[in-house]
C-alpha cells in the first residue's frame, strides 16, 4: 500500500502539484524556510525540489506517514551537492530523535539507512546499513530503505541495487512525529542535518517493497 507520493513538481513544470500528496491520503507538505524549484533528472523544468542548507529548509507533513513499529519502505531520487556534513534525505520525527533516517553520512562518506533501537534515553543503538561506494556529487541517485519486521532486517538499495542489510531493532517502536524531507528532527520542532540539495519523487509504502519493484523504480 502506497502511503504517500510527492512528485515535487513546481509551478512551471506543467503539473501544478507543488507539495501535494498524490495518493489522496492527505499527507501534503509545508516548508517553513527557503526553497526553490529545479530541473529533474529528465531535465523537466521546475520538476524537482531544491532545499537550502538551512535547518528550516525542510518539507514536512502534519503528522506521521509510516508506522515505524511495522514494516515499511521509503524511497527518493536525490542529487547531493556537497559532502561537508551529514545530509538527510528523508526521516520521521519522534520525541528525542528521528525514528528512521535515509541520509548521507559524512563520517564514512556513504549513503545510510538506519533506525534507532528506542525513542527513549540518550544513547540508543542505531541499526544501520551503508552503501558500498561513496556518492557522486551532482548526480541523480535513487535511494530506497526497507524495514522488514518479520525478517528482523534493515536494507538499503542504491540505484536499485541492494547494498547490504543489518539487524533491525529488536523491539519496534512508533515515531509519532511528522515525516520530514530534507532534514531530521523531533516532535518539539528541532531540526538538523539539512539536505542542501535536490530531491524528487519521494514515496513511502506500508510494506516491504519487492527488490524487483525497487529496481523498476530506479530504472524509470
Amino acid at each position: 500500500m502506497t502511503l504517500a507520493m510527492w512528485p515535487l513538481d513546481g509551478p512551471a513544470s506543467g503539473f501544478a502539484t507543488y507539495l501535494t500528496d498524490w495518493t489522496g491520503n492527505g499527507h501534503d507538505l509545508t516548508i517553513a524556510g527557503s526553497y526553490s524549484w529545479a530541473r529533474d533528472r529528465g531535465y523537466g523544468r521546475e520538476s524537482a525540489l531544491r532545499l537550502e542548507l538551512a535547518n528550516d529548509s525542510c518539507a514536512e507533513t502534519a503528522g506521521p506517514v509510516v508506522r515505524t513499529d511495522a514494516s515499511f519502505t521509503v524511497a527518493a531520487w536525490v542529487m547531493l551537492e556537497q559532502t561537508t556534513a551529514n545530509h538527510t534525505v528523508l526521516s520521521q520525527a519522534a520525541a528525542k530523535r528521528a525514528g528512521f533516517h535515509l541520509r548521507y553520512h559524512a563520517g564514512t562518506d556513504r549513503w545510510q539507512f538506519g533506525l534507532p533501537s528506542t525513542g527513549k534515553g540518550a544513547s540508543p543503538t542505531w541499526h544501520k546499513v551503508r552503501s558500498q561506494q561513496p556518492p557522486e556529487l551532482g548526480r541523480w541517485t535513487f535511494l530506497a530503505g526497507v524495514y522488514d519486521v518479520p525478517a528482523g532486517k534493515v536494507r538499503l538499495y542504491v540505484d536499485g541495487v541492494l547494498q547490504g542489510e543489518a539487524d533491525a531493532p529488536p523491539s519496534p517502536w512508533m515515531a509519532g512525529g511528522p515525516t520530514l524531507i530534507g532534514c531530521a528532527g523531533t516532535t518539539k520542532g528541532k531540526r538538523w542535518s539539512p539536505l542542501g540539495g535536490v530531491v524528487d519523487n519521494v514515496q513511502l509504502w506500508a510494506s516491504t517493497l519487492h527488490p524487483d519493484r525497487i529496481a523498476d523504480y530506479a530504472a524509470a
